[in-house]
């Protein structure tokens, strides 16, 4: 028995010649053939077998039942491909899975397979070796996905987001307002970041409708990438999509409130409270951990709750929110009726009886607590940051995409931009095609959630549950990777066949890369003179 192990049979070597179509195996056998000239589909079930068992259906002839005494075993990664003759002069060819244009179609399917569900190939050859699974070799993973998958995504996205601007720019013939929510997303915590993904997310769809992917190069620093990033979005959907956007929902970071002040005065620039809540928690326990201020912890909770109260009953007038959130300095104390300017004002809350008011431990006005509260309540910069919440605008689904983009593009991991790129893009193909799930109900048609038990709030919560997601964006990409193979003007391994991005630095140093034989040498020669002096 002989063997042969090929990485891939591309149709532009002309050495490799697909066996003919006209097999005369048993009809169970897989055809060698194009994939247009195969009947069965991609999807269709699949086994792992042993490689003793397959070759024990090789020992004898299936059309007279003579053993076999040539046989003929080629391997192509994943695909195995059978040729024998028996003693009789019979003679039949199998193979595993069909050929698209010369290549195994499973080769294809397994490398689409890694890609688009999120995971890597240094986390899936692991897993193979572990089984001796054969899977594509790493330099044909890596040629498939430049060749086939990446451009693929590409495709899918751009096609995705033609949709979606031409929605969009029709509502705004129809005068309905654009309002996004804008974030950035590091690939690494800290300040050593070197991409950093700006996106824009529709406020009440909640799709993804843009975002900018930044190397550090781009940028002066990493922390420059984020208003870098916003800036190129805002300029894409502005000038280049001709979008009228009516408003910008972010965080309170202070070089992105400059840059909305004095590049974008025309777009309402609105912070998210749960930004400021949590900060102002932060003040909060701090003051309320040192001895003469503990009468202040208890009214945490209801202090960062009630920034939400304000900001979502104002009706998006500013000095109402502002009055709102004032008026908690008047309820602390106990005092729910006061009059403000010659106008009198209550609590928002139900009236409380006399037994409830009595056992509330209210904070005295001329306590250190009330004190060390108010400098909180009425700090300028806070008051400031309040006016900017009128419209109770909040980015928590933008966390939600974030969340689902360390499926793709997990930040412990690096990839080069061009795969970046194409992680990003299957993460908001993901998350386009999965928004406005319904809520799961039981069979007895009751709504289901579940509870958990988050360490901020320090107490149960129910959350709802959904309906699963749908992933036929990905047997969509499956297709169009199958029909890209199938081009001929698409060449394998050919650099016009990539997606073509404008040219960046291949490493992020700011020094040029020395010949390796220098660096050896001078981290040996150190080693050597801290010997020397250890002797």
């Amino acid at each position: 028995m002989s063997s042969v192990d090929e990485a891939c049979n591309d149709p532009v070597d002309r050495s490799f010649q697909p066996p003919s179509s006209t097999s005369t195996s048993s009809p169970g056998s897989g055809s060698t053939s194009a994939r247009s000239d195969h009947p069965v589909e991609w999807d269709e079930r699949k086994w792992v077998v042993n490689e003793s068992r397959l070759m024990a259906l090789f020992r004898s002839c299936q059309r007279c039942g003579i053993p076999i005494e040539d046989i003929n075993v080629s391997k192509h990664a994943s695909q195995i491909k059978v040729e024998w003759r028996c003693l009789n002069g019979h003679q039949d060819k199998w193979s595993s899975c069909p050929d698209t244009r010369g290549m195994a179609e499973n080769n294809l399917l397994i490398s689409s397979a890694t890609l688009f569900t999120g995971t890597t190939y240094t986390e899936i050859v692991d897993w193979a070796r572990l089984l001796n699974l054969q899977i594509p070799q790493k330099t044909q993973y890596y040629a498939i996905q430049s060749t086939y998958l990446i451009p693929v995504i590409n495709f899918a996205y751009k096609e995705n987001q033609q949709q979606l601007m031409t929605r969009l720019k029709h509502d705004q013939t129809a005068e309905k307002r654009l309002e996004l929510c804008g974030d950035a997303r590091c690939d690494s915590p800290g300040y050593s970041a070197k991409y950093s993904t700006y996106s824009f997310m529709h406020d009440l769809t909640k799709e993804i409708v843009h975002f900018e992917l930044l190397q550090v190069t781009d940028s002066t620093s990493s922390v420059a990438m984020e208003t870098d990033g916003l800036k190129k979005g805002l300029n894409h959907l502005l000038y280049t999509e001709e979008l009228h956007v009516d408003l910008l929902t972010t965080d309170r970071s202070t070089s992105v409130r400059k840059v909305m002040r004095e590049e974008y005065r025309v777009i309402t620039h609105e912070f998210d409270p749960w930004h400021l809540s949590k900060s102002l928690r932060k003040k909060l326990v701090a003051l309320a951990n040192k001895k003469v201020n503990r009468d202040l912890m208890p009214w945490i909770k209801s202090i960062t709750n009630h920034v939400w109260f304000a900001s979502s009953s104002c009706g998006g007038n500013p000095e109402e929110l502002t009055r709102r959130w004032k008026s908690l300095l008047h309820h602390i104390c106990g005092v729910h009726r006061w009059e403000e300017d010659g106008v009198n004002y209550t609590c928002h809350h139900r009236s409380l009886t006399p037994d409830e008011q009595r056992r509330k431990k209210w904070l005295q006005p001329d306590s250190p607590a009330y004190k060390a509260l108010s400098s909180v309540v009425l700090d300028k910069k806070l008051l400031l940051d309040l006016k900017q919440m009128a419209n109770f605008k909040h980015t928590g689904a933008l966390e939600v995409y974030h969340s689902a983009m360390l499926k793709y593009a997990p930040k412990r991991l690096h990839f080069n931009y061009d795969t970046m790129r194409a992680r990003t893009q299957l993460t908001i193909l993901d998350h386009n095609s999965n928004i406005g799930r319904p809520q799961a109900v039981t069979e007895a048609g009751t709504m289901r959630y579940s509870i958990a038990f988050p360490k901020q709030t320090k107490d149960w919560v129910a959350k709802k549950l959904y309906v699963p997601t749908t992933q036929a964006f990905r047997k969509h990409l499956v297709e169009l990777v199958l029909e890209r193979r199938q081009d001929k003007t698409v060449k394998y391994k050919d650099p016009a066949s990539k997606v073509q991005l404008p040219p960046r630095p291949a490493n992020i140093a700011n020094v040029p890369k020395p010949p390796k034989a220098e660096v050896v040498a001078r981290s040996r020669s150190r080693f050597q003179v801290n010997e020397e002096e250890n002797d």
